[in-house]
């Protein structure tokens, strides 16, 4: 089995939080979890049911819930420490978020609640049946959204909002506006 893209689902939680913090939002929790999994479904479908990320999402009433980043971010959210984002991972995000990232969380459900791999699990009246990713690919295969698989993508950074993570640091702004944005060194 090939590994995720990413190497902690606590990366792309992190783009997300920054993404939404550039466009002057604060993600509540359930938005976070449903784009997550959107995510996930959308980079598997676009993939060959490849993971974006090693993550687990199980069928609750409420959607579909990463357990461990929800039990993460119960209360206060931790300090935590972002590493690189391969360009293509954030070019895929950002395509993500242009699509999803002003939906609001309920309109998201909505949407969740079609997906038939999220449906089957949840109806088989068992709580927390997780939703397997290949299920999840099938999904969303056939999705507008689909995209060229990672490896192939040759595109520059999106030119905006641009984000750029390096170990210890999330850096939000655009291009366009430099006041908002500094150049970080590569990490070595």
């Amino acid at each position: 089995m090939r590994s995720p893209v990413v190497r902690s689902t606590f990366d792309v939680v992190l783009w997300l939080l920054a993404r939404g913090a550039s466009a002057g939002m604060r993600l509540p929790a359930q938005k976070l979890q449903r784009l997550l999994y959107l995510a996930q479904a959308h980079f598997a479908a676009a993939n060959e049911g490849r993971k974006l990320m090693p993550a687990t999402f199980l069928a609750t009433e409420l959607g579909p819930l990463e357990p461990t980043v929800y039990h993460v971010f119960d209360g206060q959210p931790p300090k935590l420490k972002a590493s690189a984002v391969k360009t293509e991972v954030v070019l895929f995000l950002d395509g993500l978020w242009s699509r999803y990232g002003q939906q609001s969380a309920d309109d998201l459900l909505d949407l969740v609640k079609r997906d038939l791999a999220y449906r089957e699990c949840l109806a088989e009246g068992e709580r927390n049946v997780e939703i397997e990713i290949a299920a999840m690919a099938d999904a969303y295969h056939y999705s507008p959204f689909r995209r060229a698989p990672v490896r192939t993508v040759t595109a520059q950074p999106p030119l905006s909002p641009a984000i750029k993570s390096t170990p210890g640091t999330v850096v939000a702004g655009t291009p366009s506006d430099p006041k908002r944005r500094r150049q970080l060194p590569e990490p070595t």
